[in-house]
């Protein structure tokens, strides 16, 4: 798709397929005035239309749900630091159709009201440094994935037999490698999960069990199935602004003078590497 520009460097992404094609009317006039014939030099040809995706209702709710829960949320117990940004996407799992895509802090948008925006409010925005309310954050940031990555270290261990639906492992809650992470409910409770098979590990989103299987497939395998989903990867969606994110690797972590531990909750690299 290639995109347009407006006036002061705005991108619009689907101008070409709304604005159309003019079309050219030739008018024949008497001396008088009066038109005498008149005929279709080339037809104009109308734009397309375009349809959003986007559930009104939930967008509403889904602003309005995260902004107040980033301004509830409490501080990280080992950081300290409160959230103070954050986003939102909902989409259709069928159909990969974007249903509400939010990000905190937002901007007014009608502060661009007639293609402008005044030098005051837009030093306001845009020299916020700590919160960036330009920024969208749901597709132009990248974040460590959490615990959905325990669907790719799931996939990743079933097809290369490194566990079976039935194998059973018992969560202690702290794993006995590298630098003995402990299992979430660990924090909490100072327990484990006791045995779980794979299905039970997802139920429960046990970071115990998917440790041991981070161990067993190893980074490289990881790093492969990570590519496989689309990780590192732009989905394409059609909105500016959008990035990448990156996928570790080995060879990063070697760069960096790291070596890898395998974390599930993403693919990084520590010191005291498994």
């Amino acid at each position: 798709m290639n995109d347009l520009y407006g006036q002061n460097g705005v991108e619009y992404v689907f101008e070409k397929y709304l604005k159309g094609q003019n079309g050219i009317k030739q008018i024949d006039m008497s001396v008088d005035g009066t038109v005498a014939s008149e005929y279709i030099e080339k037809e104009a040809v109308s734009g397309s239309d375009i349809v959003l995706t986007i559930d009104a209702n939930l967008q509403a709710v889904a602003e309005k749900s995260l902004e107040e829960t980033i301004k509830n949320a409490e501080p990280d117990k080992e950081t300290r630091i409160k959230p103070n940004s954050g986003a939102i996407v909902v989409m259709n799992v069928k159909t990969g159709e974007i249903l509400s895509m939010a990000s905190y802090p937002y901007f007014e948008p009608s502060a661009w009201d007639g293609g402008k925006i005044d030098t005051q409010t837009w030093n306001k925005y845009n020299s916020n440094e700590s919160n960036k309310p330009l920024i969208n954050r749901a597709i132009g940031s990248a974040y460590a994935p959490g615990s959905t990555f325990k669907m790719v270290t799931a996939v990743a261990a079933l097809q290369t037999g490194n566990v079976t639906i039935s194998e059973k492992i018992n969560d202690t809650g702290v794993y006995p490698r590298g630098h003995n992470p402990v299992c979430w409910i660990y924090t909490s409770k100072h327990i484990g999960h006791g045995y779980l098979n794979i299905t039970g590990a997802i139920q429960r989103s046990c970071n115990y069990f998917f440790y041991e299987m981070g161990y067993r497939v190893g980074i490289d395998i990881l790093k492969q199935y990570a590519l496989a989903f689309g990780l590192g990867s732009k989905t394409g969606v059609e909105l500016t602004g959008e990035t990448s994110g990156q996928v570790a690797t080995r060879e990063l972590a070697e760069k960096e003078g790291d070596v890898w531990t395998v974390r599930i909750h993403t693919i990084c690299f520590n010191r005291a590497g498994i």
